[in-house]
């Protein structure tokens, strides 16, 4: 199987790179980080992963979307690639599908499928797993309504903490993890993907409202707010103190994913900084929203340059749990010095 991987698959291999960092800038440097194969494996479960979304965030009826979530995990589940199945399942996305850059992914599905069916069984079937369990997920809370951060937990678990459960096995498969230490850590790499969802939800508010409501409806209704009085400028103050008990909910899960990235192995470095880049990128938006009123503006970002920084200073703290303690603890610092009522 690897010979099939790696000499007859360059042409796709080639294909589903270059379309990486056309759908997403940021993941793309970080899985081009990553050791080989591990890289190709963690690329091509990000594309799948992606179709998914793309699926879940499209404008389409729900009996659609049901269609074409078992349409794309049917052709996944086949038990090797198929030409025909394949050119179904493009065509059928493309016709139904709201898109903008996932439009490259979805003409070339062709590619995908036959880097996916040419992996390794194990993780195949690990990929296909998390996928279903994900757009499972999702498709339930196309009705399901957010009221409780439980609830909440549980939606960041299908878009995310799945993508952690993920991210573990391939370690594992990678021999990067021993198996009880896969096994050990496994709540700890949900945790870290529902930290990630979490500050996304948090920094997205103002696009997220009209459409997606992932702010749990009882925090709301505690300060009388609703999605449309929230974003209102004369209730600042009161959507202030509601953003401000989003933040203190997801620190937990934060310190989870810090808690993640030190418990695996010192020497794989590139590993952890795969991990890190994105992690921190989370902790210094999280730190901006903190009484942040321009939240409900538009959306927190970060600047290139401190994202560069980020990248850099993953690779030079990376290998040192003490650095990296000391790292993570100086942006928590000011992050729990602001808890204080807007």
């Amino acid at each position: 199987m690897q010979s099939i991987f790696y000499n007859m698959k360059n042409k796709e291999l080639s294909e589903c790179w270059n379309i990486l960092p056309k759908v997403s800038r940021s993941f793309s440097l970080c899985i081009k980080l990553l050791p080989h194969p591990l890289d190709d494996r963690m690329m091509l479960s990000y594309l799948i992963f992606r179709i998914v979304d793309t699926i879940e965030d499209s404008e389409i009826k729900k009996q659609q979307k049901k269609r074409l979530f078992d349409l794309f995990l049917d052709t996944l589940s086949q038990p090797r690639f198929l030409s025909y199945q394949s050119k179904k399942c493009s065509s059928a996305l493309l016709q139904n599908l709201t898109y903008s850059y996932e439009e490259i992914l979805l003409r070339n599905l062709d590619a995908v499928l036959k880097v996916y069916f040419a992996t390794p069984e194990k993780e195949r079937t690990s990929i296909l797993r998390r996928a279903k369990e994900m757009a499972e997920g999702m498709y339930k809370f196309q009705t399901k309504t957010i009221n409780t951060f439980d609830e909440q937990n549980e939606y960041c678990y299908y878009a995310a903490g799945l993508v952690g459960y993920l991210f573990n096995d391939l370690f594992f498969y990678n021999n990067i993890l021993s198996k009880k230490q896969a096994g050990r850590l496994i709540e700890h790499a949900k945790r870290y993907g529902l930290a990630l969802q979490k500050v996304n939800i948090i920094r997205d508010i103002v696009n997220d409202a009209p459409d997606r409501k992932y702010w749990p409806i009882k925090l709301l209704k505690k300060y009388n707010l609703d999605y449309k009085s929230l974003l209102l400028t004369k209730n600042r103050k009161k959507a202030v103190n509601v953003l401000n008990e989003m933040i203190k909910d997801a620190l937990p899960f934060l310190d989870s994913g810090i808690d993640y990235v030190k418990a695996l192995p010192r020497n794989a470095l590139k590993v952890r900084v795969f991990c890190l880049i994105p992690l921190f990128m989370a902790v210094q938006n999280f730190v901006k929203c903190i009484n942040n009123r321009n939240v409900f503006e538009k959306k927190v970002k970060l600047t290139r340059p401190s994202v560069a920084a980020i990248v850099r200073k993953s690779y030079l703290c990376g290998y040192s749990n003490f650095l990296l303690d000391k790292w993570y603890n100086k942006n928590m610092k000011k992050a729990r010095a602001s808890f204080a009522p807007a």
